[in-house]
């Protein structure tokens, strides 16, 4: 660790959405102990949420007065109402998760965004703009301030080459490149966009470099993915990989009892208890379909493991089995260390927070990133992939109890986990940040 005496401004820019929102506030924690100050630009939906850990909030909306006041909440509805979740194959939701990029409501955002930040610009004259977001405002492009390209997704995400597997469509790694092709061409608008330009112009400024959304940094790439199941390519990019962004503790000193009812704990499922806890969290927006969390409750509750369950915004519009305790908001992080198993939609968050822990997952991906981390895993061996809608009963009993009785599977994630808390990623970002911006 450096002894930085100088204090940094940093202005944080993530995309209103839970998941990136905790990865970037995971990614600067060191910072902030530092003493530096650190500034989230968010919704007013988030009011609350980053000031506990001593960030500072500058809050905005730009919702309109119908939509939820819940985080993240107003994008799931989306994603719903466009059919980016759903049933659908990953080439469908990617077509349709491309063409929101180009909807009034994504220009309308932009619209409040850019002049929110350039006021806090003007306001906190920052020395540093760290960004979590899908496009570049050009009042961060044209400042003259250095700034930091944030990857809360998987780095495929933001990766469009044909000689790669395509971010989102949960292709193998021996897909056939005319395929990758067909899936990039579906992607393009999340790069490319004639409208995002004219937006930027619109402002009286010049349009990006090649129409792009958002041009590459000259600074620094942060993305999280374990080493044991990064990409080729990505390792050979400049990019600083942390591995994980919530670094979770592989032990606890407290027990199950102290996060769940002592009734949940005792109950022995009338002498049928396996002795297995399982975790299940399919995010902040894949809870909010109904369907799939009551199909998995109706699955598992005649299994004989007991499963403590994320419910989401709508937990109070389905009822748990027997087996079962869940909430609104779990503490996952506290949880993950005390568990068997986790079933997860796959995002990026829980992903690597479940892997740096070494507990073995089933992945059932809804859209986007979460194809890849359902891929990788199943292609390394180091968990399962299964289909969130159509799968069969008894393939998700199968898969679990074969997981939980995996003992190689289980020694392999014990290894990686020691190995990524052996090293301390977080403290050297901080190290570089720092010397970045000594010498700026």
């Amino acid at each position: 660790m450096t002894e930085n005496t100088k204090k940094y401004i940093i202005l944080v820019t993530p995309f209103p959405a839970v998941g990136h929102v905790n990865s970037v506030a995971g990614a600067l924690k060191p910072l902030l102990r530092r003493g530096h100050r650190i500034i989230f630009i968010l919704e007013d939906a988030f009011a609350g949420k980053v000031a506990p850990y001593g960030f500072e909030e500058h809050l905005m909306s730009f919702k309109k007065p119908e939509d939820s006041q819940k985080p993240g909440e107003i994008y799931a509805k989306r994603l719903i109402e466009g059919k980016v979740l759903g049933n659908y194959s990953p080439e469908e939701k990617m077509a349709r998760m491309s063409s929101m990029f180009d909807e009034t409501q994504y220009r309308d955002d932009n619209l409040v965004f850019e002049p929110t930040v350039k006021k806090a610009i003007e306001q906190y004259k920052p020395d540093l703009i760290y960004i979590d977001h899908f496009n570049l405002l050009p009042s961060i492009y044209y400042s003259g301030i250095p700034w930091i390209k944030h990857i809360s997704t998987t780095p495929l995400f933001y990766i469009l080459d044909d000689n790669v597997i395509p971010s989102g469509s949960g292709y193998s790694s021996d897909t056939e490149t005319e395929k990758i092709k067909e899936f990039n061409k579906l992607r393009q608008p999340i790069f490319y966009s004639n409208w995002y330009n004219e937006f930027v112009q619109s402002f009286g400024y010049e349009s990006f470099p090649s129409d792009l959304m958002m041009p590459e940094t000259q600074k620094l790439v942060v993305y999280g993915y374990p080493d044991e199941l990064n990409y080729p390519y990505v390792r050979n990019l400049d990019w600083f990989n942390l591995e994980a962004f919530v670094k979770v503790p592989m032990t606890s000193q407290l027990t199950l009892q102290d996060y769940v009812p002592k009734e949940f704990i005792e109950n022995n499922l009338n002498g049928n208890f396996s002795g297995k806890y399982i975790y299940i969290s399919m995010g902040s927006m894949g809870s909010i379909d109904l369907d799939l969390m009551k199909r998995l409750v109706s699955v598992l509750g005649r299994t004989n493991h007991k499963y403590i369950v994320s419910k989401g915004p709508r937990h109070n519009e389905f009822e748990l089995a027997n087996n079962m305790y869940g909430d609104r908001f779990l503490p996952q992080t506290k949880l993950l260390p005390l568990v068997d198993l986790v079933i997860t939609h796959g995002g990026n968050n829980t992903f690597t927070e479940t892997f740096s822990v070494g507990k073995p997952m089933i992945i059932m991906p809804l859209f986007t990133d979460q194809f890849d981390n359902a891929q990788r895993i199943k292609e390394t061996g180091l968990g399962a992939r299964l289909h969130p809608y159509e799968y069969k009963d008894e393939e998700l009993i199968e898969t679990i109890d074969k997981l939980l009785n995996d003992e190689q599977l289980h020694s392999r994630l014990i290894s990686a986990a020691k190995r990524i808390h052996s090293i301390d990623k977080h403290e050297e970002l901080a190290d570089k940040i720092e010397h970045l911006l000594s010498n700026k």
